[in-house]
């Protein structure tokens, strides 16, 4: 562990970790989110007993996930129809699936 227990180091290379527990990652607030700068996230789902591991590089997961939050938005008129104020979004093993278990992302 490095730093805040959100933090791993694999291989030298600092990642963030997000745990989904209910089978989609959370995020509160896409634009801090997305103005991030780390260079991996690794993605953890234990939904229904699972252990999953998705190790994604953080440019792309960003910007695939800005991606997937503009167009819902303008799905939707270019307000979010609950809350207008909302910044949530949500990132499903679908989206990313690409990246299961790609340790070799992280090799030094």
């Amino acid at each position: 562990m490095v730093g805040p227990s959100t933090f791993v180091e694999i291989n030298g290379h600092k990642a963030r970790i997000l745990v989904a527990a209910k089978g989609a990652w959370q995020i509160a607030d896409v634009d801090q989110f997305t103005s991030d700068n780390l260079g991996f996230y690794l993605l953890v789902d234990v939904t229904d007993g699972l252990r999953e591991f998705y190790i994604c590089p953080g440019d792309k997961l960003r910007s695939d996930v800005r991606k997937r939050h503009d167009d819902f938005v303008a799905s939707k008129g270019g307000v979010r129809p609950k809350n207008p104020n909302s910044k949530h979004s949500a990132i499903y093993p679908e989206q990313v699936r690409k990246w299961r278990n790609g340790w070799s992302r992280v090799s030094k």
